[in-house]
């Protein structure tokens, strides 16, 4: 059991070796948002992101997903109650924000999410989300 635990974290101390920080803190970002994901998304969204049937749209080969990158990280923290289009399909269940979030945990579940399912390779910054949430803030506000 040692054995396989310390070639476990040579492995890793290796893999780390050859990654960039960027890359790095990317997988960080995407493990963490994934377990995030699972917690704040997944009931409706599903795990592998299809969704639920008529009700909750898909992620997975999500057209909006694609194009409503901003919309995304804003629905998280604010929620959405407009009726929307995914892949031909209309939907007209809100859904809800969480206030609670933090950008730090939106930042990680978009990574996650545009990785999985977005054909992304890269890191939503958390300063990014931040600039982000004081938009869709500012649009709530008027």
């Amino acid at each position: 059991m040692l054995k396989k635990s310390l070639f476990a974290v040579l492995a890793i101390a290796s893999l780390a070796a050859c990654q960039s920080e960027q890359e790095i803190k990317r997988d960080q970002y995407f493990v963490e948002g994934m377990a995030l994901y699972n917690v704040h998304c997944a009931n409706c969204h599903q795990t592998d992101g299809a969704g639920l049937k008529a009700l909750y749209p898909p992620i997975a080969k999500s057209d909006y997903l694609l194009k409503n990158k901003e919309s995304v990280i804003c629905s998280m923290r604010y929620g959405q109650a407009d009726t929307i289009v995914v892949n031909g399909r209309t939907y007209h269940q809100p859904m809800p924000g969480n206030a609670q979030i933090q950008p730090m945990d939106i930042a990680e579940i978009t990574t996650y999410i545009y990785n999985k399912w977005g054909n992304e390779k890269t890191l939503t910054a958390t300063a990014d989300v931040k600039r982000i949430l004081e938009r869709c803030a500012a649009k709530r506000a008027r």
